[in-house]
Order: C-alpha cells, then sequence, then structure tokens
C-alpha cells in the first residue's frame, strides 16, 4: 500500500510538473508571437468608443486585504463622491465624443456609497447611449434601489463581489464587520425575492474571492445558501464565478498583505511588449474629475492626464496632450511608468486578448495609424 501511496504521488509531481512546463513554453511563445508582431507594427487596439469609466465615488465600506483601496495616496486621489452636476458635464462630454457604454465601477470604491446614486441612473437613462454597467460589494446599497434596478432600461450588467464565504472568513478579508456581512445576506435575500416575481434587462455576474480550496456546493453557511439559490435560478443570465487570481495593482500588495488568507497573489508581469491596451480602451474620469489613462489598477491616478473641470474632454483625449501621447509612447518604447513595471493587468496592443469592457472583445480592433488619426482630428 506504501509502494502505491509513493508511486501515485510521484506520477502527480511528474503530471503537475509537466504542466508547469507546458505553461511556461505557451507563454514563451506568446512572447515571441508579440515581439513578431511589434517588429511588423502590427497592433490590435480594443474600440476605444466602447466604453469609458466614471467613477462616482472613490470611496468603500470595505478594506479588502487584496485591494489597493487601503494603501492608496490621498493627496493624490482623495475619498469623495462626484457631484450630479459634475456626473452630467461628464456624460455630456463622453457622449458628444461617441462613447457607447459608460462603466461606473471606481478604480477602488463602491458606487452605492453615493446616497444620491439614483439621480444619476436617471441621467444615464436619458442620455443616447447603449449602456451602462458596474461592479458592487451589495453592502451599501438600500432595498428601494435595488427594486429600481428592475426599472432601469439601459443597465446591461451588474458584477457582485463576494469576499470570504462566512462571517470569520469575510470579516478577516474585507476588514469589515457582522452587520455588514448580515447587511450583504439580507440584500442577496432580498434581490432573490425579487428575481422570482420579475424580470431584468441586466446580466448578474456573481464573482467569489475567498480561500482558495473552497467549493461553494459544499459549503453551508448563510452567505453561501442564498448565494447557490441565486446560482441555481434557470437563468443563463446569472452567473458565477470563483475568482483565484488577485492582482498586485502594479506592486501595491504584497504576499504578507495576503497571509493567512490562503490565497495567492499573482506573479509580476515583467515581460512587457509595447503600449497596454488599457491606455486607449480603458479610461476613466475620476470622482474629483481628474481623468486617468488606466481605469483598472491605478489606485493614485498617477497615469492622470487632465481634469473635466478645467479642460474638455475632446482636448484631453486629443493630439494637442502630449501628456496623454508621452504615457504611450514611453509604453511603446519599454519605459513603462512605476505604476506599470511590475503590473500584472497588463496587455500589450500586439496580443488578441484584452482586457476589455462591456462587450468590447467582439468589436472591430485598429492600429496606431487609426488612433493617432481619430486623436488628430479631435485637435481644435
Amino acid at each position: 500500500m506504501i509502494i502505491k501511496i509513493k508511486n501515485f504521488l510521484l506520477r502527480f509531481k511528474i503530471i503537475h510538473s509537466l504542466i508547469k512546463i507546458k505553461i511556461n513554453i505557451i507563454s514563451k511563445i506568446s512572447i515571441l508571437k508579440m515581439r513578431y508582431k511589434k517588429l511588423l507594427n502590427k497592433q490590435k487596439i480594443p474600440d476605444i468608443l466602447n466604453n469609458i469609466n466614471i467613477e462616482i465615488s472613490s470611496k468603500c465600506n470595505l478594506g479588502c486585504k487584496f485591494c489597493g483601496y487601503t494603501k492608496r495616496d490621498l493627496t493624490q486621489h482623495p475619498f469623495t463622491i462626484m457631484s450630479d452636476d459634475e456626473f452630467q458635464n461628464n456624460i455630456s462630454q463622453c457622449v458628444s465624443l461617441g462613447y457607447k457604454n459608460i462603466g461606473l465601477s471606481p478604480v477602488t470604491g463602491d458606487i452605492f456609497m453615493d446616497k444620491n446614486i439614483d439621480n444619476k441612473f436617471k441621467i444615464l437613462e436619458k442620455e443616447n447611449i447603449e449602456g451602462y454597467y458596474f461592479f458592487t460589494n451589495f453592502i451599501p446599497i438600500k432595498k428601494e434601489l435595488i427594486d429600481n434596478l428592475f426599472e432601469l432600461k439601459k443597465l446591461k450588467f451588474i458584477g457582485i463581489s463576494i469576499y470570504g464565504n462566512d462571517l470569520s472568513s469575510f470579516k478577516k478579508i474585507a476588514d469589515s464587520s457582522e452587520s455588514a456581512y448580515n447587511r450583504l445576506i439580507s440584500n442577496l435575500n432580498y434581490l432573490y425575492e425579487l428575481l422570482l416575481l420579475k424580470s431584468k434587462k441586466f446580466t448578474i455576474s456573481i464573482d467569489q474571492r475567498t480561500r482558495k480550496d473552497f467549493k461553494i456546493k459544499n459549503d453551508n453557511s448563510d452567505l453561501s445558501k442564498i448565494l447557490m439559490k441565486i446560482i441555481s435560478l434557470n437563468d443563463h443570465n446569472i452567473k458565477y464565478e470563483f475568482e483565484t487570481n488577485y492582482n498586485n495593482w502594479g506592486g501595491l500588495i504584497k504576499s504578507e498583505d495576503l497571509k493567512g488568507l490562503n490565497m495567492d497573489l499573482n506573479n509580476p508581469n515583467h515581460t512587457k511588449v509595447g503600449a497596454c491596451s488599457l491606455l486607449f480602451s480603458r479610461l476613466i474620469i475620476g470622482a474629483n474629475n481628474n481623468v486617468n489613462a488606466c481605469a483598472c489598477r491605478d489606485a493614485d491616478y498617477s497615469l492622470k492626464i487632465g481634469n473635466t473641470k478645467l479642460q474638455n474632454l475632446t482636448n484631453i483625449l486629443s493630439y494637442s496632450n502630449k501628456k496623454y501621447l508621452q504615457i504611450i509612447s514611453d509604453h511603446e518604447k519599454g519605459n513603462y511608468p512605476k505604476i506599470c513595471k511590475d503590473c500584472d493587468f497588463y496587455t500589450s496592443i500586439y496580443s488578441d486578448k484584452h482586457a476589455v469592457g462591456l462587450e468590447g472583445e467582439f468589436k472591430k480592433k485598429i492600429d496606431l495609424n487609426d488612433f493617432n488619426k481619430i486623436l488628430q482630428d479631435r485637435v481644435k
């Protein structure tokens, strides 16, 4: 019996080693392909007008261990809420440029920390856009607003981020309280009741982050029970994903930040080829109206390229904005800013795969010549 166990473990180690070798080979081939495409000057930039983010709130009710929120330099990007007037101004500028979808997720924060969020939904419903979408931890939202979500016609997608799988893990991972955990379960139960009674136009994606050996079907906590009830509904527009990738936020998050949580931090992406596609298609207007060239992992807005209260968005995103052009040029030359050097969320414009926004993977790609032509035409 002992010999059989040893043989089994040996085979397991060999298979594990072969898988690692295969992944390494695929990675190296991918890098070679990107370098070859860069030599040929062939880029695939996602549709730059498919989506832009507007950060309604840079405040959050949680302090998740794997998030850049608690590491932010508040002198660079403070905690604040965008006013309704500022939001209307920003939406109008985005629409005038032809943006089709508006992402409301902040770089770090939660949109429902804005107690007037319903006013902003009303503004969006009246604007000439295809739709809007957001992620939330679903704790600060009030029940009457959960009701209202089902009446919105242009809301396309809600991502619900779940942290932990029971009270103990929730408190550790989200650095939060029992009352917040109970409110989450209450809101999820209310959502479930509405899903049984009402039709909706939006997709719900539940993304859960907890210990890496977790299996929701084997868990009996109150949180897992209500999540299973929602997931088990006969609705192809309700999705569930167990997240195993934890980003380093450009080096802000270290392995020690996840100590004792049984979570693994992604390895830094040191090998980069050319400009990151996020600089073109994942821009964000912050809660303080600063425009940043990355909506995803730059918690301090160190890539800010303008402010919509001081300049028109058309000019900020044009060939006359030397700061924006310089960031792109530096990326192309391999001179990556500090936040980008070790960022594991980077995707090259010489790759076939990109971290795009809502439905962006289905849209036509452009090259740098096309992009430069668009920016040149905006110069006034």
